[in-house]
Parts: C-alpha cells; structure tokens; sequence
C-alpha cells in the first residue's frame, strides 16, 4: 500500500477563501515618523536650542502629528477593506 494522504478541501479544513495571512502594504509612514521625532529632538540639541531651537522642534512636532494623522487614516482604510471573515479572528 502507497502512504497517499487524500488532498484537503476547504470544507474539510474549515477555511474559507479568505483564510490566507493578511499583510499591510509597504508604507513610507514609519520612516517619516523617525525623521519627525528625530527633528524633534535636534531641536532640544543645546547648539541648535539657541538659535533656532523652537523653530526646528516646531516643525518637526507638526510633522510627527501629520504624520501620525497619515499614518492613522491609512490604517483605518485598510481595516475596512478587509473581508468580514478576516475580522473574526
């Protein structure tokens, strides 16, 4: 006798069309929340605090709360294009 294992079907397994790993899209969002933080943080730098400290922390504080607010719809979107069976796991 072969050792055959009868292939598996969905029905047999309980899976469904929409049973695969669902990976999000590369993104440059968590990149520019780096740069933000970083900028943030040269600012508080004591050379740079002098001269244009509140200038530099300014900006890069603006760009991390944009960049959240980006990065925050983009998430939201993606949840609700995800098939109803992907949320009840």
């Amino acid at each position: 006798m072969a050792d055959h294992t009868p292939p598996l079907h969905d029905a047999d397994t309980g899976h469904t069309a929409h049973a695969e790993i669902h990976m999000p899209p590369n993104s440059l969002v968590p990149i520019n929340v780096a740069f933000a933080l970083g900028t943030t943080f040269v600012g508080f730098v004591d050379q740079v605090r002098n001269a244009v400290g509140p200038l530099v922390w300014g900006i890069g504080l603006v760009w991390f709360i944009v960049t959240c607010v980006v990065w925050y719809f983009a998430a939201r979107s993606e949840f609700n294009d995800l098939p109803e069976s992907a949320g009840d796991h």
